[in-house]
């Protein structure tokens, strides 16, 4: 696993899912590394994650002063189950129940995730998250 910190910033539960209705929970961070910072977000229904798709977010990019959110680019994946086994993808980041726009001017699509330079930071990323940020751990029951 890559070397880094995590920061946790903030979390928020909201009594109703964009997409479903039912209740979703946020939580949100930074992964700092040799790379610089990137903010992530993750949002779930607890106690639905069988059937309701987690939503991860990551904010790629320069952050500080002179920069902007025209300078970030927003990746976007879903985690669930399929015929019993986990699966995460890269989906459109427009479609994300993750609205990253406030601070990532660019949403990548999928097809622009596998050719954009933070493609192989993605998963690795992703695991870092999986592994250090204890918020999550519902998840890994999923």
């Amino acid at each position: 696993m890559a070397t880094g910190t995590i920061e946790l910033t903030g979390q928020a539960d909201f009594p109703a899912c964009p997409c479903c209705g039912v209740p979703a929970r946020r939580v949100w961070g930074n992964l700092i590394d040799d790379a610089g910072t990137t903010a992530y977000v993750v949002q779930w229904a607890p106690g639905n994650i069988a059937t309701h798709a987690a939503a991860f977010g990551l904010v790629f990019g320069p952050w500080g002063d002179g920069s902007s959110a025209a300078d970030r680019v927003h990746v976007a994946l879903d985690y669930r189950r399929v015929g019993g086994k986990p699966q995460l993808v890269v989906i459109d980041a427009a479609t994300s129940p993750i609205d990253a726009r406030p601070l990532a001017a660019k949403l990548l699509t999928a097809a622009e995730v596998s050719q954009h330079p933070v493609a192989p930071l993605v998963t690795r990323y992703v695991d870092q998250i999986w592994a250090r940020d204890a918020r999550v751990a519902e998840l890994h029951r999923l």
